[in-house]
């Protein structure tokens, strides 16, 4: 999903393909080792920027079968400024402002991540109120059930000087409601769960694997890599590149 740009926000401009292309690369690594006797991997790497997979190796330290994956997952990608926070109002509070943690997420764990700062508001928590928020892959729906009167604050009208909700449409929020006892998205939020495989390998006995095909993501975008569990120890290393 991209970022919803605001009127009253300043972003840079998108740097020109050709100058993309002629500018000077800066390729990253990001490895990792792990024991994966007992456990298995499940790690995620992600970027605040749109990035490209320059490859992807993996090495195992023993001839065991084992299944491992490296998929490309969909979420969102919370970042402090740009799309974390958003108002709720109760009928005897003033406007809050929920604020979420920066990082990348699912749709169950954007609704999550809601609720427990919901949970944790010092005035809801002073008017005792609690909160549920849950995220439907089947129709893209979040919803937010408070246990006392709610609305969404889409942009405030008082003092408040940050006056949008900027993480409001990541929940599919966009339009200020009134007192209710559950708030529905009113956009659909869709694949805020879905995979798609660049390596998927099951009985595999290979203790190398080496992929060079390049693949382009979005922030909201994760590489996802996982294993099961079997007497071995996993390495990986991930060469990537922020497009700028």
């Amino acid at each position: 999903m991209p970022i919803k740009y605001y009127p009253n926000r300043v972003f840079k401009k998108s740097v020109p393909a050709i100058d993309r292309v002629m500018c000077k690369r800066s390729p990253k690594a990001v490895r990792g080792s792990e024991d994966i006797t007992a456990t298995g991997l499940d790690e995620r790497i992600t970027c605040i920027d749109n990035w490209q997979i320059d490859s992807i190796k993996i090495n195992f330290n023993n001839v065991v079968a084992k299944d491992y994956d490296v998929k490309v997952l969909t979420g969102i990608n919370i970042v402090e400024n740009l799309n974390d926070y958003l108002y709720f109002q109760s009928p005897n509070s003033y406007y809050q402002k929920i604020t979420l943690s920066p990082g990348f997420y699912t749709g169950t764990e954007l609704a999550t991540e809601l609720q427990s700062k919901l949970t944790a508001n010092a005035a809801f928590l002073a008017l005792g109120m609690t909160f549920s928020v849950s995220y439907s892959a089947t129709d893209g729906i979040f919803t937010l059930t408070p246990s006392k009167p709610l609305r969404y604050i889409n942009v405030t009208k008082g003092t408040v000087s940050e006056r949008d909700s900027i993480a409001g449409f990541l929940f599919g929020f966009n339009a200020t409601t009134d007192y209710v006892s559950s708030i529905v998205s009113d956009t659909n939020v869709w694949g805020l769960t879905q995979e798609s495989w660049i390596i998927s390998e099951a009985n595999a006995v290979a203790t190398e694997h080496y992929v060079d095909d390049i693949h382009i993501l979005t922030m909201d975008q994760a590489l996802h890599i996982t294993s099961s569990n079997v007497a071995a120890r996993m390495d990986y290393e991930v060469i990537f590149e922020e497009i700028v």
